[in-house]
C-alpha cells in the first residue's frame, strides 16, 4: 500500500467496522460494525496476496434477503480500496 502502515492482516472471523456509505438505505454506512466471514485476493508478480474484496457480517444492515451469490442477508460485500496518506 502507499499508507505509513503498510500491511494489516486480515483474519476470518476479526471485527471489522465500514468507514464508507455503501448503502444508506440497508445501513451499510460508515462505522457499521461486523465479522470478517471471507476473503478473495489476487497474487502480484512476487506472489504476495492482495486482498480485493471481503465478506463482512453485520447486524447493521437492513435488508429482507441476501444480495447475490451469499447466502445469509446479514453478509456484505467490501472491495478493494487505495488510499495514499502524506505527513
Amino acid at each position: 500500500t502507499n499508507q505509513r502502515l503498510g500491511r494489516i492482516p486480515l483474519v476470518i472471523g476479526m471485527p471489522v467496522m465500514i468507514t464508507h456509505n455503501f448503502d444508506v438505505q440497508s445501513g451499510v454506512v460508515n462505522g457499521c460494525h461486523g465479522i470478517l466471514k471471507s476473503i478473495r485476493y489476487r497474487l502480484d508478480s512476487q506472489g504476495r496476496q492482495h486482498a480485493i474484496s471481503c465478506v463482512i457480517s453485520t447486524q447493521s444492515i437492513n435488508a429482507d434477503s441476501p444480495l447475490p451469490y451469499l447466502d445469509d442477508a446479514k453478509d456484505v460485500v467490501a472491495l478493494e480500496d487505495k488510499v495514499s496518506l502524506s505527513f
